[in-house]
């Protein structure tokens, strides 16, 4: 728990946009999730700084928050301060000739459609992906061979110390579906390095991926794949529907039949109903075909009742 006078200090810091036993369901694009602590929007590093340090000095867990696209929170929440990165600084780009400078809090669509009024290639495959700029180099999302590590050329963290660093794409320690710097700090900010290309034709290639996306993935709340694919180079997706799991339900959460990698909310899900779901999927895959099916969702948080 945190202390009165840690909640004092959040509040000089960021003022109205603490809050307090905020539920996650409301941040998380799976819509479960217990409360946190505290829920803080930071404007500028200044801020962050600050509360990073706040939080340090009070031992107290730190959670940064993109889009939750990817995450599941537990029902228990998080007991600790989840960070949210708002405000003009965080959510601005900018863009000079080929090269891109784009705030972590950017959205990762926002970012694709400034890239397509520049006439600039290379993030086409990922559109039609959710979250901000910070989530996916946090997850290194990537579509169709392309990931977003490719196209980072550096970025700016801030380590749990708060202090910033800018790091070239080399030392990010970029990985499939993962970052290791983006694992211990906090993003700020991304250097990508794309090319010029055809403005109509880097526009046609976005729509069609974004229709693709849509044809295959559920209309229901979910957090997108929650598997990596096997180092086998199998398809997640197709060894859960061959085990027998599409359509598969505990509680409210149910495989979906459209995508079998993906798990949805199908109303009044909780998150212990997802997680069980992923343990009989995990426990099958490994005794049936000994292949051990690593999550590609980040899950967090404390168990608790519902």
């Amino acid at each position: 728990m945190i202390d009165e006078g840690i909640k004092t200090e959040m509040i000089k810091i960021a003022g109205h946009r603490v809050r307090f036993k905020e539920p996650l369901s409301r941040h998380t694009w799976m819509r479960i999730g217990g409360p946190a602590d505290a829920f803080v929007e930071v404007q500028d590093e200044n801020e962050l700084r600050e509360l990073v340090r706040l939080c340090r000095s009070g031992a107290i867990p730190f959670l940064p928050l993109g889009g939750g696209a990817n995450l599941i929170v537990r029902d228990g929440g998080w007991r600790g301060v989840v960070v949210k990165l708002g405000g003009d600084h965080f959510t601005r780009t900018e863009i000079r000739g080929e090269r891109v400078h784009a705030g972590a809090g950017v959205s990762l669509a926002a970012l694709i459609d400034e890239t397509i009024r520049h006439s600039l290639s290379g993030l086409e495959c990922l559109a039609g992906i959710p979250g901000t700029v910070g989530g996916a180099v946090r997850m290194n999302a990537g579509a169709h061979g392309v990931a977003f590590g490719e196209r980072v050329d550096a970025a700016r963290v801030m380590d749990r110390h708060g202090r910033s660093r800018r790091l070239k794409q080399s030392a990010m320690g970029f990985s499939y579906r993962g970052c290791a710097a983006a694992m211990d700090g906090v993003v700020l900010s991304v250097e990508l390095k794309l090319r010029e290309g055809n403005r109509a034709e880097i526009e046609e290639r976005c729509v069609r991926y974004r229709a693709e996306r849509a044809s295959v993935l559920p209309s229901e709340p979910s957090a997108g794949c929650v598997f990596k694919n096997p180092a086998e180079g199998r398809s997640a997706g197709e060894l859960i529907e061959q085990l027998g799991f599409a359509g598969a339900r505990s509680g409210g959460a149910l495989v979906s039949e459209r995508h079998a990698n993906v798990i949805v909310n199908g109303g009044g899900a909780t998150a212990r109903d997802v997680l069980a779901l992923m343990e009989l999927i995990t426990k099958r895959a490994r005794d049936d075909r000994g292949i051990d099916l690593e999550p590609e969702v980040i899950v967090v948080g404390e168990e608790g009742t519902v």
